[in-house]
């Protein structure tokens, strides 16, 4: 869905982009010919007007007397000679018809007759049928681009009827250097025949030169007349076609306004509830809803072009609507899978325990976003529904999400004692020894730690004393030492904590009776951890001076060999 959504504003801002020149120039083009007539124009620009057409008149009834001529003479030519006439008049005709257009264009400013043409209808087949949708597209953009495209064949027409005509007058010249020789009259007669064609071919290119620099002169003042009335020609566009875009604009926000209003309202009549299929269909609604709303917009917009009557915008609409469609297809195997798994029937499933960037995470909430929380973790993911496509999840067993929480006291693998401050679904920040030190969340779940916050911790205590005391040492020893230590527990605020006691002998050792202390407390007194083994220590050394035991200390004796007599 939410590649939909990105396609079809990718698609408006297409017909956009491609409506703004188009619009424009259709704009400027139907500004055009009122400009024309009803700007009088300068009296120098009507004088200069005047003065082409009388020449092209003049030339029109000098080819007209010509064919005249040729015709007469076809009566008294051979076979040959009239083959040649009738090239002639071929190339009169073409040059007159020609002439007849040039007179035409300045006689009406440069305006088109073709234009009032009615258009020939023609038959076509159903692929002609299904371009028809595009043509106004493509007329538009040629009727965008045919001023600039007239002045670019316009300026080479003038630059090549330029290179001609110097062509000509050399060609002229070497024909009048020729005749100024002396020579029989039959070679002058054909020289100077050649000259009067020759001088006939220089007249019609400057002509035709002429009227090629006028016509570009017609079209630059049209842009220089558009450039002074850009005003009124952007006020007509925009009572036009921005009129009608800004409909459609219109519309489609009201209607997407419409549908959320409507959804807001729903969900605040209707009851949450815990079913998971009950809140797999609503999901499968909202779904539905979004998609309902694109194609009503989309429905508004084209109809508004159609009341309007703007066959170039419709076709734009339309055009961009089989975008959506064609990209849709493209993505329906995942919208399936998405539609999977807002009924709840995909791998990853609501209330579920999924993995995550290697972090245990719960699925709260399947929508188009969903969130992963872990209730352990400060923050959450909030991801989208095709994230969710590869994960496979499983139900949540009495596991722990988390091995530690905030507050929680710590032993590190190195022995360091820590305190947990804050964890995240990024980090884990913990003070070791006065000093902060954070970890990658990750990171800290694949650590050896052990939390004795948690399920309580145990204290090991070594304690000895001297051989002297060998006689009582595995029986008077330990249950003194036992009773002193529950004593001392009991006087002290750990009374309630001390889950199990344990003091038995542990070995002989090189200097001492060595006894082993085993202490298990629960773990709300987990920050006394050092307390409490000093509490033990200090217990069993009071035990020892009430009862006169000798505590050992660490010494080494050095035995040296007596000397041999004979030494």
């Amino acid at each position: 869905m939410k590649n939909t959504i990105i396609h079809f504003f990718r698609s408006i801002a297409f017909i956009s982009l491609l409506l703004i020149p188009v619009a424009y120039a259709q704009s400027t083009t139907a500004e055009s010919t009122p400009s024309i007539t009803e700007t009088p124009a300068e009296p120098s620009e009507r004088a200069q007007t005047v003065r082409k057409l009388l020449t092209i008149k003049l030339a029109l009834d000098s080819r007209r007397e010509q064919i005249r001529t040729l015709v007469d003479q076809l009566q008294t030519a051979d076979e040959a000679r009239k083959i040649e006439i009738n090239e002639q008049v071929n190339e009169l005709r073409q040059t007159i018809e020609g002439l007849t257009r040039s007179f035409e264009y300045f006689a009406v400013s440069g305006i088109s007759p073709g234009g009032l043409d009615e258009e020939k209808t023609e038959e076509l087949d159903w692929r002609d049928e299904l371009v028809q949708i595009a043509r106004p597209l493509i007329e538009g953009l040629k009727e965008a681009t045919e001023k600039p495209r007239q002045i670019e064949e316009l300026r080479r027409s003038i630059e090549q009827y330029e290179k001609q005509l110097v062509l000509v007058n050399k060609g002229r010249k070497s024909i009048e250097i020729l005749i100024s020789e002396q020579m029989d009259p039959v070679v002058a007669s054909g020289l100077t025949e050649l000259k009067n064609a020759w001088a006939s071919r220089s007249s019609d290119i400057d002509r035709s030169l002429e009227i090629a620099r006028g016509k570009l002169e017609i079209l630059q003042v049209e842009n220089t007349r558009f450039f002074e009335t850009t005003g009124q020609v952007l006020l007509d566009f925009l009572q036009g076609r921005g009129l009608t875009l800004l409909l459609a604009v219109l519309f489609a926000v009201g209607i997407w306004l419409v549908m959320s209003n409507l959804h807001r309202l729903v969900k605040q009549w209707r009851k949450p509830s815990q079913d998971k299929a009950h809140k797999a269909r609503v999901r499968l609604l909202l779904y539905v809803y979004h998609l309902l709303t694109i194609v009503l917009m989309s429905l508004s917009v084209l109809t508004v072009f159609y009341l309007r009557g703007d066959l170039l915008l419709l076709s734009l609409g339309i055009f961009a609507l089989a975008m959506l469609v064609l990209s849709a297809w493209r993505f329906m195997p995942s919208y399936i899978l998405e539609a999977r798994l807002l009924l709840n029937m995909g791998t990853a499933r609501e209330s579920e325990r999924v993995i995550y960037n290697g972090l245990p995470f719960r699925i709260t909430s399947l929508n188009l976003y969903s969130e992963l929380r872990n209730p352990e973790l400060e923050g959450g993911f909030r991801l989208p529904l095709n994230a969710l496509a590869g994960m496979v999840s499983r139900p949540q067993s009495e596991e722990a999400w988390f091995p530690t929480k905030t507050g929680d006291y710590l032993l590190l693998a190195d022995g360091s004692y820590a305190q947990v401050l804050q964890q995240t679904v990024e980090m884990v920040r913990l003070k070791v020894a006065g000093r902060i030190v954070q970890y990658p969340t990750a990171d800290f779940l694949n650590m050896s730690v052990q939390n004795l916050s948690q399920e309580g911790f145990g204290v090991i205590v070594v304690f000895g004393i001297d051989y002297q005391h060998q006689a009582i040492a595995l029986d008077q020893v330990p249950e003194r030492f036992a009773s002193a230590i529950n004593q001392a527990f009991a006087d002290s605020e750990y009374a309630d904590d001390l889950k199990g006691l344990v003091v038995d002998f542990k070995a002989a050792a090189t200097n001492s009776l060595d006894y082993i202390i085993f202490a298990t407390m629960d773990g709300r007194v987990a920050n006394a951890y050092f307390n409490i083994g000093r509490l033990i220590q200090k217990t069993c050394v009071a035990v020892c001076n009430e009862e006169d035991w000798v505590i050992p200390f660490s010494q080494l004796t050095i035995h040296q060999a007596e000397n041999p007599p004979s030494e």
